[in-house]
């Protein structure tokens, strides 16, 4: 299946070009909010894509947080980047600024549940490592009763637990952060009528013992239709997933090229979706029986958040 292309530079330069030529307040107000949605959107894509680049994600994130220091989803996911490189010090700054936005700016209930469990982590990673020094230090120029105390509280946990990732399974029920071991021993347990997908080692969807590879779009599109509790018409997934998720705009007619693709790609695909009719409009949506998991890492971010 094709991807669509890409192209942030040149949406960048233009945004950015009319910038310097607005006076008018309320329409740079604007432009600037288009430039950090441009900048985030990228940032998730340059994370999440076929070939991820976290170097690259970074650098988009920055750039919107340069605009806007306090914007929670840009924090939240640069601090999931500083997390994995083990700059714990960063990821609990950008951390902490995520979990302080404003109300209708904030975070997801999953996003800052997760937040608050890796800025925990980030704090014992960065105590552990103080005391570490403290210990290394010659003359020892403290009181060891003083100490004793922080380095019990510290080690009565194995520090190698707080490197373990945290997952996420959502089900049309649910939405639960698992550790690692329950994540892959689900992936075990096949259900009958349950659509599989899994995100964190590629974009793969399970149905009646058939797996498929997808690009990430295509993934996203699938995983979108399957959660919607209600029938999407082609303007529904081209708003919410396009303009939305991925910060750029399609055709309708691309969208329904898009499905046209995807169900000559899934085998299964009659079997998992039905199309019916809105007005005169074509809609898509989760066949009735048919349920769903989607295994993915805990920072993983989808159209309906």
């Amino acid at each position: 299946m094709e991807e669509y292309e890409f192209f942030p530079l040149q949406e960048e330069r233009r945004l950015l070009a009319e910038l310097r030529e607005e006076k008018d307040r309320k329409r740079r107000e604007k432009i600037e909010s288009e430039l950090i949605h441009l900048y985030v959107r990228f940032g998730e894509h340059f994370k999440m894509s076929n070939a991820p680049d976290p170097q690259l994600a970074k650098k988009y994130l920055q750039k919107a947080l340069k605009f806007k220091p306090s914007h929670p989803v840009a924090n939240y996911r640069l601090a999931h980047i500083c997390y994995n490189e083990g700059r714990y010090a960063e990821a609990a700054y950008h951390f902490h600024r995520a979990l302080s936005g404003k109300r209708g700016e904030s975070l997801n209930d999953t996003q800052a549940m997760l937040s608050h469990m890796l800025l925990v982590n980030c704090g014992i990673f960065l105590a552990s490592d103080a005391l570490k020094q403290i210990e290394k230090m010659e003359t020892r120029p403290y009181d060891e009763e003083t100490v004793d105390p922080y380095r019990q509280a510290i080690f009565l946990h194995r520090i190698e637990d707080f490197h373990c990732a945290f997952y996420r399974i959502i089900t049309p029920e649910s939405d639960e952060i698992v550790t690692e071991e329950t994540y892959f021993s689900e992936q075990e347990r096949f259900s009958l009528h349950e659509v599989m997908l899994c995100l964190s080692d590629g974009f793969v969807v399970r149905y009646a013992g058939e797996l498929v590879e997808l690009e990430y779009q295509s993934f996203y599109a699938l995983a979108t239709i399957l959660h919607s509790e209600r029938p999407m018409t082609g303007e529904d997934v081209r708003k919410m997933l396009f303009q939305s998720f991925f910060g750029r705009d399609v055709t309708n007619a691309a969208v329904r090229k898009m499905f046209e693709r995807l169900r000559a790609r899934i085998p299964f695909w009659d079997d998992i979706i039905e199309t019916t009719r809105i007005g005169n409009k074509a809609a898509r949506r989760r066949k009735q029986g048919v349920s769903y998991r989607i295994f993915c890492r805990a920072s993983d971010i989808f159209p309906w958040e």
